[in-house]
């Protein structure tokens, strides 16, 4: 298959919610840089609305084995797979989704664009607000079994991100971002905790390695002022289904609970 070919068939596939054989298990191996580039443009022929930022995933090392990568990923996110409720409680509707998984976030806006060289405090001083995220993420594979080629060729397994109540960055925002709790929830029962150290050593290192990976690959847009960026989850991504409602308590720079529930 050639690179077109590819990208209509995962394009497809997102907008149908449908599920593909795996290319590596066809035989079609696929370059990182070939997956970031089928990644962007798939996501683009799917949704043509304004790009707003970036997706990092499996930036939690605890569940590389779980889902047979060794890397860290990211994939674009476009204006109309992200939504804001400043009362931290929203309603997804899974309808188009194939095997949905919800991962609690920490998501971070840039009130300017770090430098390329930038140290761990230098992108701290480019973060405009952060605020208690969900990720849904979403695999056109079936049983999420596929390849870290596979998984950025899909777009980074996006679906869509609820944003909540925005919290003004503070100073010693990257410490207080790996000292963040969050616990969990399914109907009220908790599911696990996880904390922002668990975040690629904390969300101002995953931006950091973001930063470096745009820079690896010619085709990638390189971040701006204001954008968005989804920092991964900080516990293992979780399944989920029609009228369940999942909530993440945030406790540390980020006092909130954010609620979501699925129709």
């Amino acid at each position: 298959m050639n690179s077109k070919a590819i990208i209509g068939e995962v394009s497809d596939a997102i907008a149908s919610g449908t599920q593909i054989e795996p290319f590596s298990k066809r035989g079609i191996s696929l370059s990182l840089q070939d997956a970031y580039t089928i990644g962007s443009e798939a996501r683009a022929k799917f949704d043509p609305s304004q790009p707003v930022g970036r997706k990092i995933g499996f930036t939690n090392r605890g569940i590389w084995e779980i889902y047979g990568v060794d890397q860290p990923i990211w994939g674009d996110m476009r204006d109309a797979s992200v939504s804001y409720h400043s009362n931290n409680t929203a309603e997804v509707s899974l309808n188009r989704f194939c095997e949905p998984r919800i991962e609690p976030e920490v998501v971070i806006g840039l009130k300017s664009a770090p430098k390329a060289d930038a140290t761990n405090d230098e992108v701290a001083a480019c973060i405009d607000w952060v605020a208690p995220g969900f990720e849904i993420v979403d695999s056109i594979y079936p049983e999420w079994s596929f390849s870290l080629a596979d998984s950025i060729a899909s777009g980074g397994l996006h679906g869509c991100l609820v944003v909540g109540e925005k919290v003004s960055a503070q100073t010693d925002i990257e410490q207080a971002l790996i000292d963040l709790r969050v616990g969990l929830f399914k109907n009220g029962n908790l599911s696990e905790k996880g904390t922002g150290a668990n975040v690629l050593d904390g969300p101002v290192s995953a931006i950091r390695y973001l930063m470096g990976g745009l820079t690896r690959y010619p085709d990638q847009r390189l971040l701006a002022a204001g954008d968005v960026i989804t920092t991964g989850t900080m516990t293992d991504a979780k399944p989920i289904f029609v009228t369940e409602n999942w909530s993440a308590r945030f406790e540390g720079v980020i006092d909130a609970e954010l609620n979501v529930t699925f129709t």
